[in-house]
């Protein structure tokens, strides 16, 4: 009995055992089945979003081919052209649909649906974009930039102003700034006074009576000289180096604080006076020399450990190509951003017709920009060919109607002597010299209201002492063009030689030559030169009204739209009926 009973027990055992193993197994089987299920739908909700994503790009896509293609469309227009755009994706029964609205916030919003297998799996993904307008790039940024040196002397003021708001007396400003951009390229001042800021890629010599109602940011370093007393004023601003900074005695006063990388010498009677209380007075990497009681904040003197601290002060952008991130088309890190001894080269073999035009004897000429006219005197009138001129690819000339070329007027050289005038009238006029441009002897050139004369020259360019060249209209002329704008492509020194005693406006754009200004008439625009050296006495006048010219290739010259972020929302239900 004993025997069977244990029989009647193992198989109950082993019953138990086969049903917990039936229970294992089935689930195990049941959860393969849902995750097989989970995996499933996460694959087709991937496959959904894909395709709402991808609907967003060809949304965005197709507004940034429309601001491409019209560049005057603003934010309203574009999205009231952009419809709904549907389409599929590579596999079967995929596909999207985008549409694009205006949001509350003023944003573009671009709402995209994917979907797959018949509408099980979908997708909402919303995407907002800001919009960018169209903004000027001009190559005329500063008052003054010597790629690789700035030499100002004299009695005169480097400031700014505003042609578009009023004159120079009406509007005058402190942002005359210069610059260098070339590696260790210096700027010298002395007896001017700049209203404005320096960023100099080497050092900067502060001598004589020469003031700063402005910053000064230097790689090189920093020396303040000379100075008539200790109550000078020599820097009304801060003094930033990654170089070292020697003040020296009799220098007179500093208003803001000084930041330098490298070793400090300051000599009794010099003072930084941080009036506006920013930090420290005084923060500096290397050695310290004070020859002064009063170099000392409260109760410490800069020779303590709190001012010892290198401030580690950012560089100047340089022109250096291996830097990450360079720019060529940059006129704040490329001496040269339109590259002009290719445009220069291009545009001169283009160019079918060349006349040497030398007017003198009290002679009278007038141009248009599709024809001169001798208005007296023995010189023959002139008809302009056309060509493409690379200055004017973002704006166009007027009249226009010659587009995409532009009228133009081909020299072997242009001398205007003895009293010789000539007028400039009736749009944008061009001349293209092959060689010099000099004007001497009481010769005028005037350039009328509401319109403009462009000179791209390979020779050297000259205004003498009693030479004027008056603009009537200062700024912009009504196509977007400054009313007289120089181009130089010349190589070598004294490329640009203004000695007017009169007052001159221009924006001079001389990038492989030096540039000289010696008169002692003021000089009102902007100029852009390898090297510039300034010892006139009456002064260089920043207009910026030059920052609105669209002529760098630098500037964003069409809208963009751009990404600013994305979700994705739950598809909202169909009402029930």
């Amino acid at each position: 009995m004993k025997r069977i009973s244990d029989k009647g027990f193992t198989l109950v055992i082993v019953l138990i055992l086969l049903g917990i193993s039936s229970v294992v197994v089935l689930s195990s089987l049941r959860e393969n089945v849902v995750q097989e299920r989970l995996s499933g739908n996460f694959q087709k909700k991937i496959n959904s979003r894909l395709l709402a994503e991808k609907g967003v790009f060809e949304q965005a896509q197709a507004m940034q081919q429309k601001l491409n293609d019209d560049s005057s469309l603003d934010m309203i227009q574009m999205v009231a052209d952009s419809g709904v755009i549907t389409g599929t994706g590579e596999v079967s029964d995929s596909k999207f649909s985008s549409s694009v609205a205006i949001n509350a916030a003023g944003e573009i919003e671009i709402t995209s649906q994917g979907s797959r297998y018949d509408d099980d799996a979908q997708s909402n993904l919303v995407a907002r974009y800001g919009f960018v307008p169209a903004s000027p790039g001009s190559l005329f940024t500063n008052a003054l930039v010597g790629c690789v040196g700035l030499n100002l002397r004299g009695s005169g003021v480097i400031d700014s102003y505003d042609s578009d708001l009023g004159t120079y007396d009406e509007t005058n400003t402190s942002e005359g700034d210069v610059a260098t951009i070339d590696e260790d390229a210096d700027v010298s001042v002395g007896g001017d006074s700049i209203r404005g800021d320096i960023k100099a890629t080497g050092i900067v010599y502060l001598q004589s009576d020469g003031i700063i109602l402005g910053d000064i940011h230097s790689n090189g370093g920093v020396e303040i000289s000379g100075g008539r007393d200790t109550s000078t004023l020599r820097v009304e601003g801060n003094v930033r180096t990654q170089g070292d900074f020697s003040y020296q005695r009799g220098g007179g006063h500093i208003t803001g604080y000084v930041r330098v990388n490298g070793d400090v010498s300051m000599a009794q009677g010099t003072f930084i006076d941080n009036i506006n209380a920013e930090g420290l007075d005084i923060l500096y990497g290397g050695s310290g020399s004070f020859g002064d009681s009063a170099h000392a904040q409260g109760g410490s003197a800069y020779t303590a450990v709190q001012f010892n601290i290198n401030p580690e002060v950012e560089a100047v952008s340089t022109s250096d190509p291996t830097l990450p991130g360079y720019d060529p088309t940059n006129p704040d890190t490329s001496c040269d951003p339109i590259n002009i001894p290719a445009r220069v080269i291009n545009l001169i073999d283009d160019t079918t017709s060349y006349t040497n035009f030398a007017l003198g004897g009290g002679a009278v000429y007038a141009f248009e920009p599709k024809q001169g006219q001798s208005i007296s005197g023995s010189f023959s009138d002139l008809t302009a060919t056309t060509d493409e001129v690379f200055i004017f690819s973002g704006l166009p000339q007027i009249p226009a109607d010659a587009a995409p070329s532009e009228y133009i007027f081909g020299f072997t050289g242009v001398k205007l002597s003895s009293n010789a005038a000539v007028t400039i009238d009736g749009g944008d006029v061009i001349w293209v010299v092959d060689g010099q441009f000099d004007m001497q002897n009481n010769s005028k050139l005037t350039v009328k209201a509401g319109s403009s004369l462009t000179i791209i020259t390979t020779g050297k360019f000259n205004i003498g002492a009693s030479a004027k060249v008056i603009v009537e209209d200062q700024g912009l002329a009504p196509s977007g063009h400054p009313a007289f704008q120089v181009f130089s492509s010349f190589v070598g020194n004294d490329g640009i030689l203004i000695q007017s005693d009169s007052q001159l406006y221009a924006a001079i754009y001389a990038p492989l030559t030096s540039v000289k200004l010696t008169g002692s008439g003021a000089l009102f625009g902007t100029v852009r030169g390898a090297s510039v050296n300034a010892n006139g006495g009456s002064g260089i006048h920043f207009d910026s009204a030059l920052l609105n010219a669209n002529n760098s290739p630098g500037g964003n010259l069409k809208p963009k739209i751009v990404f600013l972020g994305w979700y994705y929302k739950v598809p909202e239900d169909e009402p029930i009926i």
